[in-house]
């Protein structure tokens, strides 16, 4: 998809604010659209996702949103106060302090803050590619994120330097600030340390027999064993989460616990091979190889250049 084609074609009918009162606060910067066509489209160290808009709400009584044919970017609204409701794909999210939401660009959506104890929210509209494919990605669109002061500083820190001028350093260093951000967000339940009871996760449960048995050569079926899967069921469900098959990823494993040996032990290769479980030194110098690019000696001789 063209972002250049279709971006700021917007269609005042998608967006309607009801005026009554003032904000307590706001804050809100739009990128102009020259800006995000010749400093993040074409910047191939941010154009995957970029901020083309970022603002703060406190308090925001009577914040009113309709699109009817949806956002020409994604939208990620995150409350830290009172509540609010958002509607889209025919389903109402009642969104509390802690939640956060994220709308698909050109879904048709409206969203409001409670009456009663109105919403304060950190928002972002963002494009790329990268952004379509994490949307694609989504179990949920609305979760769990909790509170951190230290995220708030971040949009803090976004914010300011946008708002000091859209040069392209500042655009760069503002969007891989926001690249954290927003995996801070999504990936949250993953970094949250709770009571919740959680169906236990058979894929992290594997990877970490892989590593209490580094040294060890593991069979599919072994894995497998371990998690009380069967061998196919197993490789299924890791390639879905990993990209990659248990073997080829324990043999990763093997390979970065390699790293560690050559960089911080004098160790001979061979011995290092045993100690992740292979016998054969010229296997694993193949093995090395074809995941670093390069052999272990060559690896161990750089490792101060």
């Amino acid at each position: 998809m063209d972002y250049i084609t279709f971006f700021y074609e917007l269609n005042m009918e998608k967006r309607q604010i009801k005026p009554k009162n003032s904000f307590d606060l706001l804050k809100s910067i739009i990128i102009p659209k020259n800006v995000l066509l010749k400093q993040c489209m074409g910047n191939g160290i941010i154009s995957n996702i970029f901020i083309t808009d970022i603002g703060y709400y406190r308090k925001a009584l009577n914040h009113y949103i309709q699109r009817n044919n949806g956002a020409e970017q994604h939208i990620l609204i995150y409350c830290v106060e009172g509540m609010g409701t958002v509607e889209f794909q025919g389903s109402v999210y009642h969104i509390e302090a802690g939640n956060f939401i994220i709308i698909p660009r050109k879904m048709p959506h409206t969203y409001q803050a409670n009456s009663s104890l109105p919403w304060t929210i950190y928002w972002f509209h963002f494009l790329g590619s990268g952004a379509d494919q994490l949307i694609a990605s989504l179990q949920h669109y609305k979760a769990y994120a909790g509170f951190s002061e230290e995220r708030n500083m971040m949009f803090d820190t976004i914010y300011n330097r946008l708002e000091r001028g859209f040069s392209r350093e500042n655009l760069i260093y503002a969007n891989l600030c926001f690249h954290h951000y927003i995996a801070e967000i999504v990936y949250t339940d993953k970094l949250l340390n709770n009571d919740k009871i959680k169906e236990p996760d058979k894929v992290e449960e594997v990877i970490d027999f892989m590593r209490s048995n580094i040294e060890k050569t593991l069979s599919l079926k072994e894995m497998a064993l371990a998690a009380y899967l069967s061998p196919s069921y197993l490789s299924a469900i890791f390639k879905k989460k990993t990209g990659t098959s248990p073997i080829d990823y324990f043999n990763q494993l093997k390979i970065q616990r390699t790293t560690q040996y050559l960089l911080f032990t004098n160790l001979r290769i061979n011995e290092i091979a045993l100690k992740i479980g292979i016998n054969d030194p010229y296997y694993f110098s193949r093995l090395f190889s074809s995941i670093m690019g390069i052999s272990p000696k060559q690896y161990r001789d750089n490792r101060f250049n």
